[in-house]
C-alpha cells in the first residue's frame, strides 16, 4: 500500500563524530556514499566516521558530512520502502539540497558538487572576518517580539526563524553579547544561548560567497521536482527550476524562513512528516509550528533498522 509523507532534512549543527558509521555498513547507503566521494571529497569516509567533533564542527567538514548522511540515510530508506510517495519535502537551511534530491530535482552527484562548493565558499568567507562573529539561539513565547526589539541593537539581525517561539540571531559576538545583556537587564522572558560557530550564516556577512554559489548553481542540471519543495529562503512551495536555482544562491545571506516553509507544507495538505536523521531536529519542532492542529501530524524518523 502506498503511503504519502513530507520528507524533512536538518541543517548545520547536527554533525557528530561517527554520524555515518552505520550507514557505511549498510549496502544501500554505502552505494550512495560512494557516489558522493568523488564530489564531496575522497576523505568522506574518514570525515563521517572518525573525524573529531572539534574539526567536524568546521563549516567545510560539517556541511559535507551532514549532506552525506542525509542522502545515504534517505535513499536507503526509500529503497526499503518502494511504496512511499512524497507529497512534499522541506530542508532546513543546507538541508534543502537533500530535499531537492528527495523530490527528484537534483541527482546525487550534482547535489554533492553544490554542497562542496557551498561549504568551501562559506568557509572562505569565515576566514575574512576581522572580529569574532557567530549566532545566538533564542527561545521566547513569540520570536516575533524578539525581532521587533532588534532596532535598538545595531549589528544583530535575524538569521533563522524556526518556530513560533524559536529563532537564531546573527552578528558580531560583541553585538550578540550586548543584546543578551540587554535582555537580562530589561528582564525579558527569553532564553538566549550564544553559539560559538564560525560565522553568522544567513545574514549579510555571507553576501561575498554568492558569486561562487551562482557559478556552482549555474552548473546544476535542475529538473522540476516531483513534489513541492518548501524552501526556507522564500517560505513557500517551489517547483520552478530557475526559481530554485536563484534561491539556492540567495539563501547565503537571506533569513531562513523555516517556520513559513513548514506552515506552507501543512497548508498544502502535508500531515505525515518523516525526517532522515540519526539525531532528529526539524520533526521535533512541529508542535511549535502548527499548534492549532498538531495532533493531526504524524511525526517519525526514517528507520533503517
Amino acid at each position: 500500500m502506498n503511503q504519502s509523507c513530507c520528507a524533512m532534512f536538518a541543517g548545520q549543527s547536527i554533525q557528530e563524530t561517527g554520524m555515518c558509521r552505520q550507514l557505511w555498513k549498510l549496502p544501500a547507503a554505502r552505494a550512495v556514499l560512494e557516489r558522493l566521494k568523488p564530489v564531496l571529497g575522497e576523505d568522506l569516509e574518514y570525515v563521517t566516521t572518525e573525524m573529531p567533533d572539534d574539526r567536524l564542527s568546521l563549516t567545510f567538514n560539517a556541511q559535507r558530512a551532514i549532506h552525506a548522511h542525509h542522502l545515504g540515510h534517505w535513499l536507503a530508506y526509500r529503497q526499503a520502502h518502494p511504496g512511499l510517495c512524497l507529497d512534499g519535502a522541506v530542508g532546513h537551511s543546507m538541508g534543502v539540497v537533500a530535499a531537492l534530491v528527495a523530490a527528484g530535482a537534483l541527482d546525487v552527484e550534482d547535489s554533492g558538487a553544490f554542497i562542496r562548493a557551498r561549504a568551501q565558499a562559506f568557509s572562505e568567507v569565515c576566514k575574512t572576518f576581522s572580529e569574532p562573529m557567530g549566532l545566538a539561539a533564542v527561545a521566547a513565547e513569540d520570536f516575533q517580539d524578539v525581532i521587533d526589539e532588534l532596532e535598538g541593537s545595531p549589528g544583530v539581525s535575524v538569521a533563522l526563524h524556526n518556530t513560533a517561539g524559536r529563532g537564531t540571531l546573527g552578528g558580531t559576538m560583541a553585538a550578540l553579547e550586548a543584546f543578551a545583556q540587554r535582555a537580562r537587564d530589561e528582564d525579558w522572558p527569553v532564553k538566549i544561548k550564544l553559539l560559538r560557530v564560525e560565522g553568522p550564516y544567513h545574514t549579510a556577512a555571507f553576501a561575498p560567497c554568492k558569486p561562487a554559489l551562482a557559478k556552482a548553481a549555474a552548473a546544476l542540471k535542475l529538473k522540476a521536482p516531483s513534489c513541492p519543495v518548501f524552501m526556507g529562503t522564500s517560505g513557500r512551495a517551489e517547483t520552478d527550476p530557475e526559481t530554485i536555482r536563484r534561491l539556492l544562491v540567495e539563501q547565503a545571506d537571506s533569513r531562513e524562513r523555516h517556520l513559513e516553509a513548514v506552515r506552507a507544507a501543512y497548508a498544502a495538505g502535508c500531515r505525515r512528516f518523516v525526517e532522515a536523521s540519526f539525531k532528529p531536529q526539524p520533526v521535533t519542532w512541529l508542535k511549535d509550528q502548527v499548534p492549532e492542529d498538531a495532533a493531526a501530524c504524524a511525526v517519525t524518523t526514517a528507520d533503517l533498522s
